[in-house]
């Protein structure tokens, strides 16, 4: 009876390293170019452009403000996840590669296909700028409404 115990046992065992073995270790994510959604918004002379890797969930990506009379060039990286129809999140970026860096919240409504920036209250909040909850933010008046583009190699 002993030694039908132990041989269950060791089949058991057995089995469950078999079955292990065979199964399809997780293979790490990488960044799959289908993946990556393209925008880009165009007012008056400056122009920005957008690029979002929904591959993950808070979604990443770049995001990038040519200001053409100010000279300036603001990029960064965007953080942020959809909340609703919105996708909110943060722009750390620099201006024409300088020191020192910034924090922006940003707020990107979704609408017919095109994400439309909102401009609202800033707060900070434990040294990080955050929108002011008690001020809705505006999307009627947004100068930035960014078109799915084509993503740039």
């Amino acid at each position: 009876m002993r030694n039908q115990f132990l041989i269950l046992i060791s089949l058991s065992a057995l089995s469950i390293g078999i079955i292990s073995c065979n199964r399809e270790q997780p293979k790490k994510k990488i960044l799959a170019p289908e993946k990556i959604v393209c925008y880009q918004s165009i007012s008056g002379s400056d122009t920005a452009w957008l690029s979002i890797d929904t591959a993950n969930t808070p979604f990443a990506g770049t995001l990038t403000f040519n200001y053409t009379e100010k000279k300036q060039l603001y990029e960064g990286k965007f953080t942020g996840k959809m909340d609703g129809d919105t996708l909110k999140g943060y722009y750390d970026f620099r201006i024409n590669k300088e020191n020192p860096a910034f924090r922006n919240p940003v707020a990107l409504l979704k609408k017919d296909g095109k994400l439309t920036m909102g401009v609202g209250q800033f707060m900070t909040v434990m040294g990080t700028g955050e929108f002011d909850d008690r001020v809705p933010i505006d999307y009627s008046s947004a100068r930035f409404v960014f078109e799915e583009v084509a993503c740039k190699d």
